[in-house]
């Protein structure tokens, strides 16, 4: 963890800004005011969180210029920085101004320059001036009539928004480049890195040595290029730069921002001197923090100054350079009165509940998301479109979809008959959390301008350096793969990869009883995809056929993590949902449950596969009394090997001490091979050492027996 210390006479040279989203009677503020007192929204109506922080270090001036606006006007003022620290705490942009495009500026002035300042200053007013002017042309609306955010709601094209930032920038390289070549007016150079985000669209460019990166629960991404030419062991010298050419070397890309996902932008004097290890940990602990608070209708994200903490640590590890950093997430929470409302548009042919919906379950158990509608083929949710049916029972709805780049997936979400079950809809969001832990990798796909896909950045010589993800994901578990959402999205849904094959249930119907070699492959399949999560110290706590799909290639893939808790907190296990006769007894008893559960499941599988039928009916599971005694016919009527039998019993033996307690020893004495070997012609000297040394004891006693009679005779 970040250990920063503030340094006493450092306080004289650091300031923060902040920003107060105050909206008037008769228009909205263009730009965000750096005055006045802090009035914190409702975080309920709050979209985005913003928290940055600039300060001039060890230098006589702060040559950084940053600039927030939500773009609502042409008429912009610049966020003025000044020597007084103007606030202490981040702050939430109301849902007021949530409809508007957010435009996050900041320009690093160069020191070789006579005017660093002037130049960082002139750039970020005409970016942003350029923008909105286009912005609001493009949405038809006049500055007179421009009086709201919602006026601002239309959808964007994102080619149009790329061609918009591409010509704003190039006016600013304009009127820093040309002044200097023809007016001989003292050269003006700065950097510039910024982001246009449009709901959860987020739009990047970027040229200079600044830094973005994109942060996550368990990785930090560097998005940004570092505009620099390499000399030996050195920093380099910077190649690219707002007023050094005509032709200007911008980066650009667009990329969606997920749930639980942080963004933020810092200067070479931050990220140079702070480890690349400790950055991303303090980064990414605030990430986890920040979609812990944002969830929660009764917290505050007021206490998380990252930036300021960040910047605090650069200057205590010995930056002699100006020290910025803005970080911002999303929050899309709908307030409750919407998720109550929005159910009663969408299923407005039901009838009316007869009793009061409970707060509790929407409020803590969905955290305000909506319930999505039920869907039919080719209506859209999120962009997702619909291409089939996978199924609907009364907890759940499951679809086939596909996103706007044809990249398929499966999009799961509660039945609205759910809407009442508070524990229904916090297992729900316990799968996700669960299943993206282990997925542990975003989705793929994602269009991009100019770019490659900023989720999956190639690897290059010039930002090998940088392009470091912390965390790796497992690629080849055995366990489905689950993608975020969008982060701007008010649903709850799950979003997982889409397999084309059977479910386990299917292929027994079809094909059991199976030989011993199918089930052993099939059942060390299942284990070591259970193994997995045992790992992570989880278990699934429901494995069963209708679990575990089949995939053409003759892989699994273990599905369904809502009955999924920790295998350390023993008080967190309960009976699974739905078909009993694959739960362990332990689970209606005070018995330890752990790997040993898994394995009693995976056991009754075996046994299915083997005989096509069940060992044991589930009032003999949930009945503790009762004796649980393996029937072994059907096995042998099967030619079952017997090592394998005695595997299957000891697995599904009611007494947890006896049973296998790893699921790597199971799968051992199970192996068919065993018998084969057993039946093999083993040397006595083997099996039993002690009889063929005493033997030979024997026979020698004998001969020396012999030969001393033979001798006294």
């Amino acid at each position: 963890m970040l250990k920063a210390k503030r340094n006493a006479n450092q306080k004289s040279h650091q300031h923060r800004a902040h920003i107060s989203a105050k909206q008037a009677t008769t228009e909205a503020s263009a730009a965000m005011s750096t005055g006045g007192e802090l009035s914190h929204p409702r975080e309920d109506m709050a979209l985005w969180w913003l928290d940055f922080f600039t300060t001039k270090g060890r230098k006589a001036e702060n040559q950084d210029s940053l600039l927030i606006t939500t773009c609502l006007l042409p008429r912009l003022s610049p966020l003025a920085l000044s020597e007084q620290s103007l606030s202490t705490q981040p702050t939430m942009l109301p849902s007021s101004l949530s409809k508007a495009p957010l435009l996050v500026i900041m320009a690093d002035g160069v020191s070789a320059c006579q005017f660093p300042k002037q130049a960082s200053q002139l750039v970020v007013n005409t970016v942003a001036e350029k923008i909105t002017l286009a912005l609001s042309k493009l949405a038809s609306v006049s500055p007179e009539r421009q009086h709201s955010a919602q006026t601002m709601s239309v959808d964007f094209d994102d080619d149009q928004l790329a061609g918009i930032i591409k010509m704003a920038v190039n006016k600013a390289n304009d009127m820093l480049y040309f002044p200097q070549t023809y007016q001989r007016v003292p050269p003006l150079l700065s950097t510039l890195s910024g982001l246009l985000c449009i709901g959860d669209r987020i739009h990047l460019f970027h040229t200079g040595d600044s830094r973005i990166y994109r942060i996550g629960p368990d990785s930090l991404t560097v998005l940004s290029d570092d505009h620099r030419i390499h000399r030996g062991q050195d920093k380099g010298a910077l190649s690219a730069a707002i007023g050094a050419d005509g032709q200007l070397d911008l980066q650009q890309s667009v990329f969606t921002l997920h749930q639980n996902e942080c963004l933020a932008i810092m200067t070479d004097g931050v990220y140079e001197h702070i480890d690349e290890v400790e950055l991303a940990f303090e980064l990414c602990t605030a990430a986890t923090q920040m979609g812990q608070t944002l969830s929660k209708t009764s917290s505050s994200p007021a206490d998380f100054c990252v930036s300021q903490t960040v910047c605090e640590q650069a200057f205590a590890e010995g930056s002699h350079d100006n020290l910025s950093m803005i970080m911002l997430s999303m929050n899309a929470m709908p307030t409750l009165s919407k998720c109550i409302k929005n159910r009663a548009d969408i299923d407005n042919h039901i009838e009316k509940l007869d009793t009061p919906i409970n707060p509790d379950a929407v409020i803590h158990d969905s955290h305000h998301y909506q319930l999505p509608p039920v869907l039919d083929i080719g209506d859209s949710i999120d962009g997702f479109t619909v291409m089939s049916i996978i199924a609907r029972t009364a907890r759940s709805q499951v679809y086939w979809v596909k996103d706007e780049s044809d990249h398929d997936f499966v999009l799961k979400s509660p039945s609205l008959d759910t809407i009442e079950d508070g524990h229904y809809l916090r297992d729900f969001l316990q799968e996700r959390k669960i299943g993206l832990s282990l997925s542990k990798h975003r989705r793929a796909g994602e269009s991009a301008y100019n770019q490659s896909d900023p989720n999956h950045l190639p690897i290059t010589e010039s930002n090998k350096a940088n392009a470091h993800v912390i965390g790796s994901g497992l690629n080849v578990s055995g366990l489905l793969r689950y993608y975020p959402v969008p982060a701007s999205t008010t649903y709850l849904y799950h979003l997982t990869e889409y397999i084309e094959g059977e479910s386990l249930r299917d292929f027994i119907n079809s094909h059991a009883p199976c030989d011993v070699w199918q089930t052993y492959d099939l059942l060390t399949k299942i284990g070591m995809a259970a193994r997995v999560m045992h790992r992570n110290y989880l278990l699934h706590q429901d494995i069963k056929p209708e679990n575990v799909l089949l995939t053409k290639s003759g892989a699994i893939k273990l599905i369904d993590f809502g009955s999924a808790s920790s295998s350390i907190l023993k008080d967190s296990t309960r009976p699974p949902n739905g078909d009993l006769h694959y739960a362990a007894p332990e689970y209606y008893t005070n018995a330890p449950k752990g790997v040993h559960s898994d394995l009693f499941s995976i056991a009754v599988i075996g046994y299915e596969l083997l005989t096509g039928q069940l060992p044991f009916g589930s009032q003999e599971l949930m009945n503790p009394q009762q004796a649980l005694v393996m029937p072994t016919k059907p096995l042998r009527q099967h030619n079952v090997p017997a090592t394998s039998q005695q595997a299957l019993i000891r697995a599904l033996h009611p007494n947890t001490k006896v049973r296998y307690q790893a699921i790597g020893e199971f799968l051992q004495d199970f192996n068919p091979d065993n018998s084969t070997r057993s039946r093999d012609s083993e040397p006595l000297i083997k099996s039993n050492p002690l009889l063929v040394w005493h033997g030979i004891c024997f026979v020698q006693t004998v001969i020396i027996v012999l030969l001393l009679w033979a001798y006294l005779s």
